[in-house]
């Protein structure tokens, strides 16, 4: 019992993916629900709990390059070919004269079952598409306080995610060229909304 009360996360969100998938191919079987009820109804509860307390979202970074959600009415219209579970985020890079970039990123509390689809189709994973990690913010900012190293150099940016660190490069060093890519075409379509 103390091992179940220790699960990781990571483990937890394999249960909420399970969960899922077998919602949609078969409904549940009422006797084994009511046999985990009565059997152990405390701990049934506690582990609904805590699957339900997992976010599929890491924490907001360091804040490194400031960002917040635009709640424009045009990009409310998704004509831009975004979707409903898209949103625009203006980042604010922290140095003077540096333009704001603007990255369509998928909406923090939105998940859908076809992100899995698509990576099983494709034979990828949705990583990139998850959030702007913490990682990404991190490396973004040191280009951009060490943007003298990319004066006149051909820059790729391989695994992007939403490609924070590649777009601060673009916008705020002399770098010759830059390109941003991903092996999810679910991210290249947010990073070609840009």
């Amino acid at each position: 019992m103390e091992n179940r009360r220790n699960e990781k996360a990571s483990s937890l969100r394999w249960k909420i993916l399970r969960r899922a998938l077998l919602s949609r191919s078969s409904p549940p079987d009422p006797g084994n629900l009511i046999f985990t009820h009565i059997q152990f109804p405390r701990f049934h509860e506690q582990s609904q709990m805590i699957i339900n307390r997992i976010s599929r979202r890491t924490t907001h970074g360091f804040n490194l390059i400031p960002s917040h959600v635009i709640d424009d009415e045009l990009g409310s219209n998704k004509h831009d070919g975004s979707s409903a579970r898209d949103a625009r985020v203006c980042y604010t890079l922290p140095i003077p004269g540096a333009p704001q970039l603007f990255l369509t990123q998928r909406v923090d509390n939105c998940a859908d079952l076809s992100d899995f689809e698509i990576c099983n189709r494709y034979n990828i994973d949705n990583t990139g598409l998850v959030c702007n990690w913490p990682s990404e913010d991190v490396l973004a900012h040191y280009c951009l306080s060490h943007a003298d190293i990319f004066r006149s150099k051909k820059v790729i940016e391989l695994g992007s995610g939403y490609g924070l660190a590649g777009f601060v490069i673009a916008a705020a060093t002399e770098a010759s060229e830059v390109v941003i890519s991903d092996g999810n075409p679910q991210v290249v379509d947010c990073i070609l909304l840009v």
